[in-house]
């Protein structure tokens, strides 16, 4: 087994703008925010983040929560109706969020079906694409069978799977960022929002030398972050560290033209990396794990 030595040190910085991302946001309309907050201004805030830095991003959306008691909410489908108008795209990521390494496979595919009623005819109405579907928790089931049924089912109703090679801990400092704002604690807060920064370098250092490693450069990339607090409040920051670090921001459909994203796929596992790691990995190569949050976060009491 071939081991990647020196993996997560710190790769020189270019500025020339030659690296590529496409930024992807998962959980729409909204996920990880305070009991106190307003959904139209998180998501404003960050339809506003992604104009500024002239970012496309494609949403990913989970359906159950346009709902509220079982009633479609008709200002929860007005927010998805915003990143359309806003020039974004939409994708699936079924409806209620169910794993697939602990769904059975009818009921993963169920799931999928009912995670684009809304969102297609949404999307249809607004001139935009509907094409893409991401795995919740980036679990793609834990045999290679159920896979290929899943691929198969994808397939046949038009879908192409967003991979992620840009995969991270975010989440968890989403969550500690909601404990820090309940309580009104702001240097709690501060001291987030910069762990998240430096975890998110770390990030991006490791999907840069492990790309260099697979395919002797570095190729698009492509972001996975959440529609958070955390985000709406601290994107515009996110985007402009990626800038400084050379990167342009360009579509999902760009990024997936690469021949990378073409490159072999046996990964069936307990856990949902990222496709660096699985592509790695059906080479028959050894990796160190992919960088996690600082433990003081994922300790920090709910």
């Amino acid at each position: 087994m071939l081991a990647l030595v020196g993996l997560t040190s710190a790769m020189p910085r270019r500025t020339d703008g030659d690296r590529v991302v496409a930024i992807t946001i998962d959980d729409l309309p909204v996920v990880a925010v305070s009991a106190s907050s307003d959904w139209a201004s998180v998501t404003a805030r960050l339809l506003a983040a992604l104009r500024e830095h002239h970012a496309p991003a494609v949403g990913f959306v989970n359906e159950r929560k346009l709902y509220v008691n079982d009633a479609l909410d008709s200002g929860r489908v007005a927010l998805l109706e915003g990143w359309l108008q806003a020039g974004h795209e939409l994708g699936n990521h079924t409806f209620a969020h169910r794993a697939a390494h602990a769904t059975p496979l009818d009921a993963y595919l169920e799931g999928i079906t009912r995670g684009e009623k809304v969102t297609r005819a949404l999307a249809q109405r607004a001139g935009r694409p509907y094409r893409y579907f991401r795995h919740p928790q980036l679990h793609a089931g834990r045999s290679l069978a159920y896979r290929r049924e899943v691929e198969r089912f994808l397939t046949a109703h038009g879908y192409t799977i967003a991979p992620v090679t840009v995969d991270n801990q975010e989440w968890v400092y989403a969550r500690a960022y909601v404990v820090a704002e309940e309580r009104g604690d702001s240097a709690l807060k501060a001291r987030v929002v910069a762990g998240y920064v430096r975890h998110l370098d770390s990030a991006f250092a490791y999907s840069e030398r492990l790309s260099q490693r697979l395919f002797d450069r570095e190729i698009p990339l492509v972001l996975l972050l959440h529609a958070n607090q955390l985000n709406a409040d601290h994107l515009g920051t996110i985007l402009s560290r990626l800038e400084a670090r050379g990167y342009r921001f360009v579509t999902l459909e760009r990024a997936l033209a690469d021949s990378a994203y073409r490159s072999r796929d046996t990964y069936v596992g307990p856990v949902g990396p990222s496709w660096l790691v699985r592509w790695a990995v059906s080479r028959g190569m050894q990796v160190p794990n992919e960088p996690r949050e600082e433990k003081w976060v994922s300790d920090l009491p709910q």
